[in-house]
């Protein structure tokens, strides 16, 4: 009795996984199986990492299944179509089932599964191509093999948290990991997450894994100035001096205006950088200095950019019939954002109408 339990456990998810491939095939099904594989991907094995981990074929499959071939599968007839036409030349051009997710790949995550496949390199150095995820499963002689892991890591980055100490330890395959996700760089050895032209890779990739990274190197110009310029977000994490520096500041504006707000007090009064961020963003208009908030060209041009901008503008120019007609032109929602005498003016009304923008409640 006590190994049938374990046995019709296996039986049964070994069904379902046979129902979800014939499910792929099948409009309309497709898309209502496949939102439960996503949901089941993105919540249950996220916030249930045992399940990831189960000895259970159906979630070998889950976890192996792409999220592109999901995705695909959404859209009734056309998606079936695509799908079976990429599987039957898979099937054709190799004499097997697709890589990806296929019998060899789901294997790997079984511990039970045949040893000819778990040892067989080539097999193994094709199926991380296609999926770097499946480096978790395979052998610890493999998660050592620098060939099969530069594999996986070029197609997923992260699959770096599964190679061996010694080859996070390698600047080669670290380099491609944090080339392919920056996000890659917390699972290097130490050593590498304070190598410089690690982290400019991994910078550059992402900007937002600027925060990281060591202090030292957080207050490397180079460093910073290659994540603002992929990033302006990641003005955030540089230090007070750098987020001083004119060119750093006016890279990350200039990449996102937004950015203007983590600048320094003197270059967020600096008409250059404040200029390149509304021109950007005219929402920026917010955090500029409150001189720069008077300046008529200086709000024209956010104005011109997203006329929404018009609520940061100073009373003045609020009151500014030019002004808020230059807002309106742009977006007829600022209206809401004029004074109250031009919001009930005739001319900047009928604008509004004609653009069909909702008036002010």
């Amino acid at each position: 009795m006590d190994m049938e339990a374990p046995m019709k456990i296996h039986d049964l998810s070994q069904a379902c996984c046979s129902i979800d491939n014939i499910a792929d095939y099948i409009p309309l099904v497709s898309t209502v199986t496949n939102l439960v594989d996503i949901f089941q991907k993105c919540v249950l094995l996220h916030f249930n990492p045992e399940q990831s981990s189960s000895e259970s074929p159906y979630y070998a499959h889950l976890r192996l299944k792409s999220f592109k071939r999901c995705i695909i599968l959404l859209i009734p007839i056309l998606g079936n179509i695509s799908i079976g036409i990429y599987d039957f030349t898979c099937r054709k051009s190799k004499g097997k089932k697709p890589v990806t997710p296929n019998v060899e790949l789901k294997s790997l995550a079984l511990p039970n599964s045949n040893k000819e496949i778990k040892n067989n390199k080539r097999l193994i150095l094709a199926i991380v191509k296609q999926n770097g995820w499946a480096l978790e499963y395979v052998n610890e002689q493999f998660k050592d093999d620098k060939d099969i892991v530069l594999a996986a890591v070029k197609q997923k980055g992260m699959a770096l948290q599964y190679a061996s100490e010694n080859l996070k330890n390698n600047k080669s395959v670290v380099l491609a990991a944090v080339q392919q996700d920056g996000w890659a760089l917390e699972h290097a050895s130490k050593e590498l997450q304070n190598d410089k032209r690690v982290v400019l890779a991994a910078v550059r990739q992402d900007g937002s894994t600027l925060q990281e990274i060591s202090q030292e190197l957080r207050n490397t110009k180079e460093i910073v100035l290659a994540a603002v310029q992929q990033n302006g977000w990641a003005l955030q994490y540089a230090n007070e001096k750098l987020k001083d520096n004119k060119e750093i500041v006016l890279a990350a504006v200039r990449q996102n205006g937004w950015a203007i707000q983590y600048a320094s007090e003197q270059l967020k009064n600096n008409e250059d950088v404040v200029l390149a961020a509304l021109e950007q963003n005219g929402l920026a208009l917010e955090y500029i200095g409150p001189a720069l908030k008077d300046n008529k060209n200086v709000v024209l041009v956010a104005l011109k950019q997203n006329g929404l901008a018009l609520e940061y503008a100073s009373q003045n120019f609020k009151n500014d019939e030019n002004m808020v007609l230059t807002a309106v032109q742009q977006n007829g929602k600022a209206l809401r954002h004029a004074s109250y005498g031009l919001q009930k003016n005739k001319k900047l009304i009928n604008l509004v109408k004609n653009q069909n923008s909702p008036l002010i409640p």
